[in-house]
């Protein structure tokens, strides 16, 4: 996904407003989103996806769901995702897509290090490091 560090610059966004951050990421593949976080409880999910087998527009919302609810792990890769959008109560944020943006929003300060973590577990330690402090000199504020 990211290949140096002008391209994590481009992607990624973070707003800080009091004591909390809004994190905004163009172009961020909303499958990956769907296999980093498959087993976390949302509450108030909404998700529009592309059924393959059928051609037609899905919906499901609900109320407190786990994406395992409704997709196998292997089902994942092909799902065209159309939006998304919800709120984690263990994580303490909030979620949703904007046509290419995918937006986290009222993120903890406590957790906003993890959540990077987790958005980038793709590349290795020292370069999340890297962008993580890139991220924080171009912070913000609203």
């Amino acid at each position: 996904m990211i290949n140096n560090v002008e391209e994590f610059n481009r992607l990624f966004q973070l707003y800080q407003k009091d004591n909390r951050f809004n994190l905004y990421i163009n172009d961020y593949p909303k499958n990956e989103f769907l296999f980093q976080f498959y087993s976390d409880e949302i509450e108030d999910l909404n998700l529009e996806y592309v059924d393959i087998t059928s051609n037609s527009i899905k919906k499901i919302h609900d109320y407190r769901a786990k994406l395992s609810d409704f997709f196998q792990p292997e089902e994942l890769p092909a799902l065209e995702i159309k939006s998304i959008s919800g709120y984690f109560s263990h994580f303490d944020f909030y979620f949703m897509t904007n046509e290419k943006t995918f937006v986290f929003n009222y993120i903890n300060r406590d957790f906003l290090s993890q959540l990077i973590d987790i958005l980038l577990s793709e590349l290795d330690c020292n370069i999340i490091s890297r962008l993580k402090t890139e991220l924080l000199i171009n912070l913000e504020y609203d």
